[in-house]
């Protein structure tokens, strides 16, 4: 029979093992007196180690406690703001959401206003013009003036 190792019996003392690892430790602990006594020698330690780190606990200088204590009072808020805390961006970005789509949807949309008509013939003489200036441009619009100036010609003969 082979006995358990120290550290195994240390890792089921503290809940350490795998619940299979476990049960086959505790099956072994029930028939090996050896293993059992080693289990209770490393139980004792544990004990030993705990009341000692007790003992040895340092608690805080009586004036660090009281400044530490007063601190918390004077930071002490009432459950109504702390409620107003915890909401504040629940609410506030639902109605900024809610403002900036009424703006949205409620303004009077962009204003047109009404240019000064420019006459047809206006822009058939600037696009000549274009067109003469650009040797490589559009001949069409030579003749666009061509006929413009004869139109205009009969039109003031009249």
């Amino acid at each position: 029979m082979q006995h358990l190792t120290s550290e195994i019996l240390i890792d089921y003392l503290h809940h350490e093992l795998s619940p299979a690892e476990d049960a086959r430790v505790l099956a072994h602990i029930e028939h090996c007196d050896v293993c059992t006594r080693e289990l209770n020698v490393e139980a004792s330690i544990t004990d030993r180690l705990r009341t000692i780190a007790r003992a040895e606990e340092l608690e805080l200088p009586l004036g660090l406690r009281s400044a530490i204590m007063a601190r918390i009072a004077s930071q002490n808020v009432r459950p109504a703001t702390l409620l107003r805390r915890w909401l504040a961006p629940a609410l506030l970005v639902p109605v900024a959401a809610a403002a900036a789509a009424a703006a949205f949807f409620l303004s009077p949309g962009p204003q047109t206003t009404q240019a000064a008509a420019l006459p047809v013939s206006y822009y058939l003489e600037q696009h000549a013009v274009q067109a003469q200036a650009n040797p490589l441009g559009d001949r069409g619009a030579i003749m666009l003036t061509s006929f413009n100036s004869t139109n205009d010609g009969g039109q003031s003969a009249r």
